[in-house]
């Protein structure tokens, strides 16, 4: 009887501690937190990430590469606030900005100033 009883006590502790392990699991999973999602892209005002801001110091010219070579594809006004990608270094004399497509165009660097 008393190897009996010892069996029935180690079936109950080993449910007992399968049971608890299932609980655990569960509660685990159900307290779980998503984890945070990463920050929304910081958009200008025409819908394209921005990253440098320049202003037109003259009336100048975007084009559609870093040359005189290219056309014309803009043409922007002393006073006017134009956005580019990151970096916001002049590279051959040429400052990257955003066109309202969302493409990338090129203006003279010494038209711009830097703004932010």
């Amino acid at each position: 009887m008393e190897t009996t009883s010892y069996h029935s006590n180690v079936v109950r502790r080993g449910l007992g501690v399968a049971g608890l392990a299932v609980v655990l699991a569960f509660s685990a999973a159900a307290t779980a937190q998503a984890a945070p999602a990463a920050p929304a892209a910081v958009l200008s005002g025409d819908g394209v990430t921005a990253d440098c801001t320049y202003v037109a110091i003259r009336n100048t010219v975007v084009r559609s590469g870093p040359g005189t070579e290219y056309p014309v594809v803009r043409t922007k006004t002393a006073g006017q606030h134009m956005t580019g990608p990151a970096l916001c270094v002049a590279s051959n004399g040429w400052f990257r900005v955003y066109l309202s497509t969302g493409t990338l165009g090129y203006t003279p660097a010494a038209d711009v100033r830097f703004v932010s």
